[in-house]
């Protein structure tokens, strides 16, 4: 997870793809203790029902999430693949809605993506920076500040997997379809390796 240099940095993660719990989870550190802090702080509490979370940043209600999406391409070089998604809709704690626009309620869409680096050349592709177009209207940039760094620059076979994180307006309940638009990788010389860009449809009915 991205650590940003202010007095309190906020890590946001939220786990489709580290395991089987599915949480947004926060943590309170600073920024010269951040290891420490990690290692120390203790879990956030978890209601009853284990498809809401309570944090810090506030109430997170999860609305759907499928485990088994199959979509992966070969990109060149670049071998990508779209394993998990997940939407719910977050009550934004009133000292975090700086951080939203205001906004006292944001859904929350969140895929795992994983990218690997085939070859020994260095690659650049920036999954982390896609465009969701919902079958609501709203066509948004993924968040880096929240979202797990999964792209940049791949110097030889490296592999990453991340969380990526879009905040929309419209309801989790009101969400159908969504396009998740992608710009192909490129090689050190900025000539493409693939395709320009690359389209997906993500089906997210409950």
């Amino acid at each position: 997870m991205k650590r940003f240099g202010l007095l309190v940095a906020v890590p946001f993660a939220l786990l489709v793809g580290c395991g089987e719990a599915d949480e947004l989870k926060t943590t309170a550190t600073d920024t010269e203790d951040v290891a420490e802090a990690e290692a120390s702080a203790p879990e956030e509490a978890t209601t009853e029902n284990e498809d809401v979370q309570e944090s810090e940043l506030g109430t997170n209600k999860i609305y759907m999430k499928n485990k088994a999406l199959t979509i992966a391409e070969a990109m060149g070089p670049i071998q990508f693949a779209i394993d998990k998604v997940q939407t719910s809709r977050l009550t934004v704690a009133e000292a975090y809605r700086d951080s939203f626009d205001g906004q006292e309620e944001v859904t929350v869409v969140a895929m795992n993506m994983i990218v690997e680096n085939t070859v020994d050349e260095t690659m650049s592709f920036h999954p982390n920076q896609a465009t969701l177009v919902t079958n609501t209207g709203e066509q948004v940039s993924s968040d880096l500040w929240f979202s797990d760094d999964v792209g940049g620059e791949f110097l030889g076979k490296v592999k990453k997997e991340g969380n990526v994180l879009f905040f929309v307006k419209a309801k989790p309940e009101e969400l159908t379809d969504l396009k998740v638009v992608i710009d192909g990788p490129f090689n050190e010389n900025f000539d493409k390796v693939a395709e320009d860009r690359y389209e997906y449809t993500l089906n997210v009915t409950k």
